[in-house]
């Protein structure tokens, strides 16, 4: 038996098997690592090709005495069946090993602020999840995210698989003869306006549909609850201003995507669907638009952001900005320019907010002269006063 210590997590790796032969010895050897700590542990069971009753008493031994959630990773499918087959499932946190997968080779079809899209083959995607996002806070709940926003009214593509790639983790799902809007709009350009504005009627519509706020967290107060990671980047009259922007924002018990952009939709006989709904929440759609303002108008006149984002470089600068246009005026419903306006200036206000974050979940993403430009931007906006949201 081997250790590790990171970040003050204490990771102890199985290897064998484990049974009323060594069971005990076993025993000593992990609470001789374990000593008096109260940090972490994790057991990694990658190695383990058996595990009997004595052995799996080891492990509940463990769990009490550390008084809190002890996981099992890595186990092989014979090992977990074990672990089902004895309810430990229901009294451990054991986690299958994940299989590994390349994107050597795949299409690079969207992507987003979490991470990238990529076509597998004609009957699979896989989202590739960046190595900053949590596994535990983010990608292991998509799943069930995907289905409760399912059932609730939703349409989206329900992920069956979580997977290695690289060091990162990533999320599978089965799209049979289905196709990215973005290839779908290159594909098809002299109808680009109606693709587009059946695409921000789906969104409308998500936006009207409530969901149990047990289910989704609120977009606007788990932002307000990250914004101490913030504080090497912002002053402290900064973060005053960006968080009383926040609170601003009314609250909603209606569905948020979280990165809501034409990257993140599949089309399967003519209907839309979402995918890569790890940051889902609720929330006014204000957190949704900025995430579409963020692509179309931000980097809309940025020849190296164009080409090095799939979900624009099929596309002209003009075609960008028309797309954008199209999706604002049919989701307001409006040709009104001083209401368009009022709602770009309060949507530009949020997405600068929610890039700020890309400071910490993309390390390196932003040059201190563009960290600086986009703060200006932000800062600029909220000092001149946004008024009470206008859609």
């Amino acid at each position: 038996m081997r250790t590790t210590t990171e970040n003050n997590t204490l990771t102890i790796f199985l290897e064998g098997r484990i049974d009323t032969n060594n069971a005990a010895q076993t025993e000593k050897e992990i609470f001789d690592a374990v000593g008096g700590r109260t940090d972490d542990i994790i057991i990694d069971a990658e190695k383990l090709e058996y595990i009997s009753s004595a052995g799996l008493r080891v492990l509940m031994k463990l769990r009490k005495s550390i008084n809190k959630p002890l996981p099992v990773i890595n186990v092989s499918r014979d090992v977990y069946d074990i672990f089902e087959t004895t309810g430990f499932t229901e009294l451990l946190d054991v986690r299958k090993a994940l299989r590994k997968v390349s994107t050597e080779g795949m299409k690079l079809i969207g992507s987003g602020f979490t991470g990238d899209v990529y076509r597998m083959d004609e009957e699979t995607v896989i989202k590739v999840f960046r190595p900053t996002i949590s596994f535990d806070m983010v990608i292991s709940k998509e799943n069930q995210k995907a289905r409760n926003a399912f059932v609730a009214g939703v349409p989206t593509a329900i992920p069956y698989d979580i997977v290695r790639v690289g060091d990162c983790y990533g999320t599978v799902y089965e799209m049979l003869d289905a196709k990215d809007l973005v290839s779908v709009m290159a594909e098809d350009k002299e109808h680009i306006d109606l693709h587009i504005a059946d695409f921000a009627k789906l969104v409308k519509s998500i936006h009207g549909v409530k969901v149990d706020p047990a289910k989704f967290g609120s977009v606007k107060y788990e932002s307000i609850g990250a914004l101490p990671y913030l504080a090497s980047v912002l002053t402290d009259e900064e973060m005053k201003k960006l968080k009383a922007l926040y609170e601003s924002i009314p609250d909603r018990d209606t569905f948020i995507h979280g990165d809501c952009h034409t990257g993140n939709v599949m089309v399967r006989d003519g209907e839309m669907m979402f995918i890569d709904l790890g940051t889902a929440g609720t929330g006014h759609p204000i957190f949704d638009m900025g995430s579409m303002y963020s692509l179309f108008v931000d980097r809309a006149d940025n020849d190296e952001a164009i080409a090095a984002s799939p979900v624009l470089h099929p596309f002209t600068k003009e075609e960008i900005k028309r797309i954008w246009s199209v999706f604002i005026r049919t989701y307001l419903d409006t040709e009104n320019e001083e209401l368009i306006t009022k709602a770009e200036r309060q949507i530009e206000a949020i997405s600068l907010a929610r890039r700020l974050f890309m400071v910490i979940a993309i390390p390196g993403s932003l040059t201190p002269e563009a960290l600086a430009a986009m703060k200006q931007k932000l800062f600029s906006l909220c000092d001149g006063g946004l008024g009470e949201i206008c859609f």
